[in-house]
């Protein structure tokens, strides 16, 4: 564990919650994946309301989906940015070691 100062860094930990982020985006992934077929509707008849209503849910749907997608990518980017940072902090560390 990193201190200089005040400040304390436990790489493992950081390690340890970048595993959690990435499983939790894999699990989201996988689970809008899924269910995408179920959140796809077509029209009940060929009248103007269940078109629109049809319509109307799929652009929310595909609206979810894409920002849904960039939540994942963030959820990514995010262990991504701590892993590097937990990485060098230990070889940081390994420089100043006697």
């Amino acid at each position: 564990m990193a201190t200089s100062q005040g400040l304390s860094v436990n790489t493992r930990e950081l390690g340890d919650a970048a595993t959690r982020l990435d499983a939790i985006a894999d699990r989201l992934e996988s689970l809008l994946r899924a269910e995408e077929a179920a959140l796809n509707t077509v029209p009940v008849g060929r009248d103007e309301v269940s078109v629109r209503a049809s319509s109307t849910l799929n652009e929310v749907h595909a609206s979810y989906a894409k920002s849904a997608a960039l939540g994942v990518t963030e959820l990514r980017e995010v262990a991504a940015a701590l892993r590097s940072s937990a990485g060098n902090v230990a070889a940081a560390d390994a420089e100043f070691a006697v």
